[in-house]
């Protein structure tokens, strides 16, 4: 499946009384079955701008075959592929509902309801083309197709004031050529309609692998010149400095008669946690064998928040960089498990640590806002404080303060277009506040209560718009793909200028949420529950998660509240891109950018923002997270 998203902003067509301001988005889909065989072609059927408005409404089923240094492909198309030629609709044969094609669809409303009734419907046209790859020319391709559309139909719905002389058309021919670079980027020329010249790139990349070099593992082993006899305490120390010199911050470690030593770890550097713990495992067997410690298995813990997340145990003789013993052979013999309830802390040696614990950075940042109804993009740059204070393992106080360098949200606006709460759609009330406001002031007590079962209690400033107080739990049995979470808070709305000060919309939100994981790093998650406005409905996520780390989904949600009242775009919806920060680096890092994209900030179906979701903490906890993970040993 594929699917894409755009916006549409045609240089002729007039909004509020200006030429060249009317704006319309739409969502795309297609879907692929990809051949086996030559002889049989890959055939997509396809939805365009499949909801709302309709400017570039139409469906296809189109095939693609090649041969050597040729493709064809050939397809028929329903709705705006409809142009000069069309021919009766062959699935009129099935029922006569498909003969005719409504033009407007019944679920219009006002926007983001798909146009089923329009679907397949009414005539059709044909198209296709021809593509030639020249050979010995690094992947240059000459093109030509047949070109349906009557363009003041496809992208101006007839609209009067749509400039003719622009949309003419004199060909239904267009020739192109495109000229590949590397892996990732596409130019593409062309002549179209008869009478246009074209330009356009692409950039693509395919994230399911690092797309730049990590550095070779390889540490260097020191042991102190002073230390030459050979006891628990000396073999501690020793641990110690060489895991932390390598960012695995050693936590705890015992050392038990049968040769068995446990460890537990936690590192912010690496995000597949078969490569940090295969490092630490490496790492002990390297400096065991220099304090002359006969060892048989290495178990690693990684520890987050104080909270046991895995458990996975290497075999002490397959760490030796001289052992020859197959790589399947390795793998086969690594058990994995869930954390324990605090074992760790049971260990006899435990370094220690000076609580309180704090951690802060100043850095500029880009702040954005996309999907206002009163305006598209709204942006800046804001000076960002954060910190975090850290009162023992489990007690945390998370701060985030901003202060504004430039951005425009002080531009005139009118006033929130929503017949509900305005929970989100004076969000921008918010961002324009430039002096130094707080955006979040959270503190958190997280714990596991037992094996499988995790629990956390926030209270404070939760985001820009609410504080609050509340609490969340989260049930993920390590040798099950699913999990079972929840959350409920008591939140009240903030001053503008957010500081300390509230207004006094007060609710309480929450959500019973259930998560899957599939084959191939498909997620989907399910919450029921009620949101900021007291609508009451649920939300649906999907997304897929690469090796790499990189996830993309698309999430929708629908409650009680009608079309009518939620406004433009019927129900909430949109998209996402989680991006690891060490997909592009040399080096290895596990946190992420997010982009989050919903077409329109509508007040139904808002969700409130809590830092450190146990979701989000609680990764690398079952069997299916680290199978996937394999890739990184010892890498």
């Amino acid at each position: 499946m594929e699917a894409s998203y755009f916006y549409y902003r045609p240089s002729d067509l007039i909004w509020g009384g200006k030429r060249g301001y009317d704006l319309d988005k739409g969502f795309n889909v297609k879907f692929i079955y990809n051949s086996k065989s030559s002889l049989i072609p890959n055939v997509a059927i396809g939805l365009d701008d499949f909801a709302g408005t309709g400017y570039f409404t139409r469906e296809y089923v189109v095939a693609t075959n090649n041969w050597r240094y040729f493709t064809w492909t050939a397809g028929m198309g329903w709705g705006k592929y409809v142009g000069q030629n069309s021919y009766k609709n062959p699935l009129t044969y099935i029922t006569n509902e498909f003969s005719v094609r409504p033009f407007e669809s019944s679920n219009l409303k006002k926007g983001g309801s798909p146009s089923y009734d329009q679907w397949f419907r009414g005539d059709v046209s044909l198209f296709g083309g021809f593509e030639y790859v020249i050979p010995k020319t690094n992947g240059i391709k000459l093109n030509i197709e047949y070109d349906p559309f009557d363009y003041n139909d496809f992208s101006a719905l007839n609209r009067v004031d749509a400039i003719r002389e622009l949309r003419e058309k004199k060909s239904n021919l267009n020739f192109g050529v495109t000229i590949p670079y590397k892996d990732y980027f596409t130019l593409d020329a062309s002549y179209i309609k008869g009478n246009t010249f074209n330009l356009s790139f692409k950039i693509g990349l395919t994230f399911n692998k690092e797309l730049s070099r990590k550095p070779k593992f390889n540490p260097e082993i020191k042991l102190k010149q002073d230390t030459q006899e050979n006891t628990k305490k000396v073999f501690y120390r020793e641990l110690l400095a060489n895991l932390n010199k390598n960012n695995l911050y050693l936590q705890t470690a015992q050392l038990n008669n049968d040769g068995t030593l446990d460890i537990s770890i936690s590192t912010s550097e690496h995000r597949n946690h078969i490569r940090s713990s295969s490092y630490a495992a490496f790492i002990s067997k390297k400096v065991a064998d220099l304090k002359e410690v006969d060892l048989s298995k290495v178990n690693v813990k990684h520890i987050n928040a104080g909270i046991e997340l895995n458990e996975i145990s290497y075999v002490a003789g397959y760490l030796d960089d001289k052992n020859n013993t197959p790589y399947e052979v390795r793998i086969r013999n690594t058990t994995l498990d869930s954390g324990n309830k605090l074992s760790y802390k049971d260990n006899e040696f435990q370094p220690k640590l000076e609580f309180p614990i704090y951690f802060s950075s100043i850095s500029p940042t880009l702040i954005t806002h996309i999907g206002n109804p009163s305006k598209f993009y709204y942006g800046g740059v804001d000076l960002q404080y954060l910190s975090e204070l850290q009162f023992n393992r489990n007690l945390l106080l998370s701060i985030e303060l901003n202060k504004t360098i430039y951005d425009n949200f002080r531009e005139k606006m009118p006033p929130p277009d929503s017949q509900m709460e305005n929970v989100r759609t004076n969000i921008v009330q918010y961002l324009k506040e430039d002096d130094m406001h707080i955006s979040a002031m959270q503190l958190d007590y997280i714990w596991s209560p037992t094996k499988n079962l995790y629990a956390k209690i926030s209270g404070g400033i939760l985001e820009s718009m609410y504080g609050g107080f509340g609490g969340e739990f989260l049930y993920k049995p390590f040798q099950r793909n699913f999990s079972i979470g929840g959350e409920i808070f008591s939140v009240q709305r903030r001053d503008f200028k957010q500081r300390f000060k509230f207004q006094d919309y007060k609710t309480i939100t929450g959500h019973i949420n259930f998560g899957y994981l599939f084959f191939n790093g498909i997620e989907s998650n399910l919450s029921f529950g009620r949101y900021l406005a007291k609508d009451v409905g649920y939300t649906l996520d999907i997304g897929r998660k690469t090796k790499s780390g990189f996830k993309s989904g698309i999430y929708f949600t629908r409650t009680d509240v009608p079309a009518e009242i939620f406004g433009e775009g019927s129900f909430d919806k949109g998209f996402y891109f989680q991006i690891p920060m060490d997909l592009l680096s040399n080096n290895y890092r596990s946190n992420y950018s997010t982009f989050k994209l919903s077409p329109l900030t509508r007040d139904g179906g808002a969700k409130l923002v809590h830092r450190k979701d146990l979701k989000g903490l609680i990764y690398n906890s079952t069997n299916f997270e680290l199978k996937r993970q394999w890739g990184g040993y010892l890498d």
